[in-house]
């Protein structure tokens, strides 16, 4: 096990834990201030840090620490920060969440076609496909995204589609920056898989 390996786990490890104690920490506050809505997001906060592990075993794939992480950095800057500590409240935070989640959706769609290809290798696949394939991942999860919210929001009458602002521009806003980022994962991708 070389050096670099242990200081990325470390790395890793450290900055999970301090993301899974703040929201600890923010649950009990709120609990205590007898806030149980947030105290609920809270918690599905904290149990959603663990469900990165869990979808690497389901898919028996081994854990890319990297966007493992990436996977809890988001769910603490989209709810922790965002919900919790009311980030939405700037006008590009959801836009800029849905960016980086197209980046992210982007790696993990490319870790998938890595995974199922002969010897692990990416040469079985043509660019073009890999590019189009980034592309449609993104872009399904973000449309069962924008499902999600419009069930929430018909389900408990809240506004998490932003109808207020008008549900259609909020949803192809959220789409947009979807695409665009799994754009950048591709880009990131292919010019440093070209250099190795």
């Amino acid at each position: 096990m070389n050096i670099n390996y242990k200081i990325k786990t470390l790395t890793y490890n450290i900055c999970k834990y301090i993301i899974r104690i703040l929201i600890f920490i923010n649950v009990i506050n709120n609990f205590i201030k007898k806030d149980y809505y947030f105290t609920l997001i809270g918690v599905a906060a904290f149990l959603l840090t663990f469900i990165p592990s869990l979808i690497f075993k389901i898919l028996q794939m081994e854990p890319d620490k990297t966007l493992y992480l990436s996977i809890i950095i988001f769910i603490f800057i989209a709810l922790y920060l965002g919900t919790l500590n009311n980030f939405y409240r700037y006008e590009w935070w959801d836009t800029m969440l849905h960016t980086i989640s197209g980046i992210i959706i982007g790696f993990f769609a490319i870790i998938i076609l890595k995974k199922h290809s002969y010897n692990n290798s990416m040469d079985n696949y043509n660019k073009i496909f890999i590019f189009i394939f980034v592309l449609s991942f993104a872009s399904l999860c973000g449309v069962m995204w924008e499902i999600y919210e419009f069930t929430i929001d018909s389900l408990f009458s809240l506004d998490m589609q932003g109808v207020e602002y008008t549900g259609v521009t909020d949803t192809m806003v959220d789409l947009i920056a979807d695409l665009i980022g799994s754009i950048i994962s591709y880009i990131i991708y292919h010019f440093t898989y070209k250099k190795q």
